[in-house]
């Protein structure tokens, strides 16, 4: 199956790039960031020589350089700036141009958001993924309470226009802490209950391939099905554009993935013809319902111990789901 698809998406980037009207002259004695041309703000692999949507995930297509993958600068600061355990605190944020070094005010829209923030705490037991806001200046700002003294990485994740997906870690230490953060990182050890259930919901994970394995694609493979009938759920509903998000996470807080579902529909393979998608084009994601079967994939750089943290809305209610695993080295 992963072939037939690895196989159509070549297809899609092959066509998408030779074909159509309005073809952008690309100089290629130009300097690298003077090169654009049409790319999905998520999937920055796909690109095309003219406007218009994405296939993979329907999200229009912008003007960008894939080659240039440059981070943005970004400076991030807390009200007050020593952030205290328990009480409100303001995270700001401010983006500048790697180039020109003036502040960036226009941003792409992705899955319903201009900006994703995800804060975690060390020991991996405290997640949250929020969405600043921006004022007139360009400055982002939102305000968290920490529960707990410690070590917390703070992950931001857009798109500016103009460039490529940007996901920008930061580190913070709140007041009152004395630990060690080499000797207080995460103490995980991988689920052998795949089974979890949140307020009434169970998710049942699956690995492709079991284990995972280091430099190489995976897929989380979700069931969700109904805690007290056991019955299979299929009016999940969409959470930010899509069926679910899952961030995932190094025991170290060194590497993460931010993934989003494979929107195939269910059954697809390579007798079943054209591929179709969960999610079609153009369509409400708001009046769409899912389940229970909801892919999620990603590459995980190091052997070691992970933690996903997976996200669905039912019932008009988010329920997060935590899964630790191993991922084996490269042979």
């Amino acid at each position: 199956m992963r072939q037939a698809v690895l196989a159509l998406l070549l297809g899609w980037l092959i066509s998408g790039l030779a074909s159509g009207q309005d073809a952008l002259t690309l100089d290629t004695a130009a300097p690298l960031n003077a090169l654009q041309v049409y790319m999905c703000p998520i999937h920055s692999d796909y690109t095309a020589n003219r406007a218009g949507t994405c296939p993979r995930d329907g999200m229009r297509l912008v003007l960008s350089n894939p080659f240039d993958v440059r981070d943005y600068r970004l400076e991030f600061n807390t009200v007050p700036a020593v952030p205290v355990a328990g009480d409100t605190l303001t995270l700001q944020f401010q983006i500048f141009h790697p180039v020109s070094g003036e502040p960036v005010t226009d941003f792409i829209r992705v899955h319903d958001q201009f900006f994703h923030l995800f804060v975690v705490s060390q020991d991996l037991d405290w997640f949250q993924h929020i969405h600043p806001v921006m004022d007139d200046s360009g400055l982002w700002f939102i305000d968290v309470t920490l529960p707990a003294s410690g070590y917390y990485k703070v992950l931001s994740d857009f798109v500016p226009v103009g460039g490529t997906s940007q996901f920008i870690a930061h580190s913070l230490v709140t007041a009152s802490y004395d630990g060690d953060i080499l000797a207080d990182s995460a103490s995980l050890t991988p689920d052998t209950q795949l089974s979890k259930t949140v307020d009434g919901l169970t998710a049942t994970l699956a690995f492709d391939p079991a284990p995972f394995i280091a430099g190489l694609y995976g897929h989380l493979n979700f069931v969700f099905t109904d805690a007290m009938s056991g019955e299979p759920v299929t009016d999940l509903q969409t959470y930010l554009g899509a069926f679910g998000h899952t961030l995932i996470l190094s025991a170290d807080l060194v590497d993460y993935v931010h993934s989003h579902p494979l929107d195939l529909s269910a059954g697809f393979d390579e007798e079943n013809g054209p591929m179709m998608f969960m999610i079609p084009m153009g369509v409400d994601a708001e009046s769409l319902r899912g389940g229970p079967r909801i892919t999620f994939d990603g590459l995980m750089p190091h052997g070691g111990l992970y933690r996903a943290f997976t996200q669905v809305r039912w019932k008009d209610e988010l329920r997060t789901f935590a899964f630790t695993f191993a991922v084996a080295e490269r042979q």
